[in-house]
């Protein structure tokens, strides 16, 4: 799902400048309403838009409580998923509507594209507006709105909050707080005060958790299972197959502690602590079957090109974690987590990245194409032993 965001947002960017669209407009009519409020709903969601800078967390629109809570108050700009400045983008009000003692703010997010003539849209999503201690209308996030009912449990490092339904078991959370401190002890890991978790049935639920009415490439995730992790607030969304020990997204806490490390190691050590070694509802050695079949159909490709259509396979394998898990596996075994460590920070450039595992562990990027190939017939044999 993330690799069609990518492709898209390559073609379709923000079009600010483009003659007879408003930054901000509104399909409600506020101005001859018979609730007054709406219209300073309106004016409040208007104004933090307009202000908003990627880089800026504080604004005057955005609730107190949050500031305090969150190092990004706003989730729906830190969620993990997106990886863009959605508010970059053009926004229309849909809906202001009153929901037990609050207001639900609705609107699109959109740019013009096709010479203007045309119109893609990103995301639908929700926020409340509602009055603070001082009486004031103040943004809040729609995900403490929509899981305040859910039951919340504190297992170590993690907060859990999880569906109804969920049937919560602690011997799994503990599992989880044991690799958290794997990652710290044999990685140095930097890990923060405390890690949120929140577990949703699957990912269409998560998303609507979040806020997202629409999201670009809903319906694309492979048997509607996933997750992400939010770096800068250090929160998991997770569903029912991840659980309480989502391996994978726990695996991102090395992200931050590392911010240079090459793709191939970020999405390699993400599946390298996968215990189960499922991936789409497949075994880590049916991928690497499935990715030996298109490339016999695809001679030609280089693995070495991280642009390169092999990445991109379809939307039931996902390459770069499984070449990625690879070369964290061979780096490893020729020196262990040591040899992890100096190449999570040996640099993200490919070139720097190629040159490190020539040094390392022999292979040059002229030989990885023909390596990797090798390997990936290894291992559709076999299984790789996963890093705990």
């Amino acid at each position: 799902m993330k690799q069609l965001l990518v492709a898209v947002f390559l073609i379709i960017s923000p079009v600010l400048q483009a003659q007879n669209w408003e930054r901000v407009s509104n399909q409600v009519n506020v101005e001859n309403n018979a609730d007054p409020n709406k219209a300073l709903v309106y004016d409040l969601w208007k104004s933090f838009l307009e202000a908003h800078d990627d880089s800026a967390s504080f604004f005057p629109q955005w609730n107190e409580a949050d500031k305090h809570k969150w190092k990004q108050p706003d989730l729906i700009s830190s969620e993990g998923f997106l990886n863009i400045n959605l508010y970059a983008y053009l926004n229309k009000v849909l809906e202001i509507r009153p929901e037990n003692g609050t207001y639900v703010i609705r609107s699109m997010f959109y740019t013009p594209y096709n010479d203007n003539k045309d119109v893609f849209v990103l995301a639908i999503t929700n926020h409340i507006v509602k009055k603070d201690e001082k009486g004031e209308f103040k943004i809040y996030n729609w995900l403490d709105y929509y899981t305040r009912n859910w039951p919340r449990k504190t297992v170590g490092l993690i907060d859990y909050i999880y569906y109804p339904e969920f049937h919560f078991n602690k011997k799994k959370a503990q599992e989880a707080n044991d690799l958290i401190n794997m990652l710290h002890d044999k990685l140095d890991v930097n890990l923060p005060q405390r890690i949120t978790q929140y577990i949703a049935p699957n990912v269409y639920e998560q998303q609507k958790m979040k806020g997202y009415d629409y999201l670009i490439g809903m319906g694309d995730e492979q048997g509607n299972s996933g997750g992400t992790f939010d770096r800068k607030n250090f929160i998991i969304y997770g569903d029912s197959a991840g659980g309480e020990n989502y391996q994978h997204e726990i695996a991102r806490l090395i992200n931050p502690t590392y911010p240079d490390a090459h793709l191939l190691l970020v999405q390699g050590m993400a599946e390298y602590v996968n215990t189960e070694q499922i991936e789409f509802g497949l075994s880590h050695r049916q991928h690497y079957g499935r990715m030996k079949e298109w490339l016999d159909l695809h001679p030609d490709s280089d693995i070495s090109d991280m642009d390169g259509k092999f990445y991109t396979m379809d939307n039931q394998t996902a390459p770069a974690y499984l070449v990625g898990k690879i070369v964290c596996h061979e780096l490893f075994k020729k020196d262990g987590y040591q040899a992890l460590k100096r190449a999570l920070v040996a640099g993200e450039d490919d070139a720097l990245f190629f040159r490190f595992l020539q040094n390392e562990i022999g292979v040059s990027k002229d030989r990885f194409n023909q390596w990797m190939r090798e390997k990936i017939i290894l291992y559709s044999k076999e299984d790789i032993p996963p890093l705990q």
